[in-house]
């Protein structure tokens, strides 16, 4: 299988905060979708009467978006390659997403419509610096994206007129300053500490944002079990995000803990095929005056098929992969299918 050991490796990790696409309507309890600040567009559209009236709507993190983005990390979570080795990995995330909100007593209704294009760039470099048995590398994530979102808020029945907010501009900078790599025969081992920066387009008056206007530090690892006799694969990817207050809302998003993983086999001519799943979990409630929908919890799961193949542009191997996720099991948040699109490489 030398083909998969030269060839495959090329795959690089990427992680960071990103949208989601989803759709969840409950009466008396509703959860929202990532990057679909339904609870803040509520809190702008109407009265503060009624946005105490609507407490009983659940958001998980503020606006219910969760600082990670699960579903980032499949192949090769736990490879970096050896010293002087520079990864580059591009992504382009599409979402449509829709949410309802209702209130307890059933008569005040919101609707949100959100089209969501996200594209991120992650480089890194590993250095001859030796550190722990390692050779010290550091990164970073840089993400572009445009957001259109449509809200209709009123009463049940009414014919309200929408807003409409459409938003454009750079995402939140992640900077990773550390990452580290061991290789034990089949079995490698990377981990990596990453700061994210609140640089995205925010403003609190908006219905929609492209930023989280927080700070956040998130320890993480990934180990990568790779049969390279057999071409067989399996990844898993841990972190554990500790967010920082939103200072323009008073707002402190939950920590959240977070497991993202890959069954994959490799085939003749460089082809992949594959299992990529996720789960996250909010560990700590949401807290801060600004938290006036209450200290929610969120939870997802999500699971979908990978096919990925590995071809030579300009004399370097760049391995493209596409992943449809389709999400389940979801407690105060939305729940939806995304379409993802990867292209890595390295030199």
């Amino acid at each position: 299988m030398e083909e998969f050991e030269d060839r495959d490796l090329v795959y690089a990790r990427l992680d960071g905060r990103q949208a989601y696409h989803g759709q969840q309507h409950k009466r008396g309890s509703t959860s929202l979708s990532h990057f679909l600040p339904l609870c803040a567009a509520i809190s702008m559209a109407m009265s503060i009467p009624v946005v105490l009236a609507l407490s009983v709507v659940a958001c998980a993190s503020e606006y219910g978006v969760s600082t990670y983005r699960p579903g980032l990390i499949d192949l090769f979570s736990g490879v970096l390659g050896p010293p002087g080795t520079t990864l580059v990995k591009s992504l382009f995330l599409f979402q449509d997403a829709r949410a309802q909100a209702v209130t307890q007593s059933g008569g005040i209704d919101a609707n949100t419509h959100t089209i969501t294009y996200t594209s991120a760039l992650f480089t890194a470099h590993v250095t001859a610096l030796p550190v722990l048995g390692s050779y010290w590398a550091f990164g970073a994530i840089t993400q572009l994206r445009i957001a259109s979102q449509t809200l209709r808020v009123g009463p049940i029945g009414a014919s309200v007129p929408p807003q409409t907010s459409t938003v454009g501009g750079l995402g939140d900078l992640i900077v990773i300053p550390v990452m580290l790599n061991w290789n034990w025969g089949q079995f490698h081992l990377v981990t990596a500490l990453e700061f994210y920066a609140p640089t995205g387009s925010y403003d609190r008056q908006r219905i929609i944002n492209i930023g989280a206007n927080r700070w956040a530090v998130e320890p993480d690892a990934g180990l990568t079990w790779m049969d390279k006799e057999h071409g067989r694969q399996a990844s898993v990817f841990v972190g554990y995000t500790i967010n920082r207050e939103n200072t323009a809302t008073d707002y402190r998003s939950g920590d959240e803990f977070h497991a993202d993983f890959v069954l994959a086999q490799h085939l003749p001519k460089a082809w992949i095929l594959g299992m990529a799943g996720y789960a996250l979990q909010q560990t700590t409630a949401d807290s801060g005056s600004g938290a006036i929908f209450g200290a929610f919890r969120g939870r997802v799961l999500g699971l979908g098929p990978l096919v990925g193949k590995t071809v030579d542009l300009w004399k370097l191997p760049v391995t493209f992969t596409a992943k449809y996720d389709f999400e389940f099991a979801a407690q105060n948040r939305s729940t939806g299918n995304e379409l993802w699109l990867t292209g890595g490489l390295r030199f």
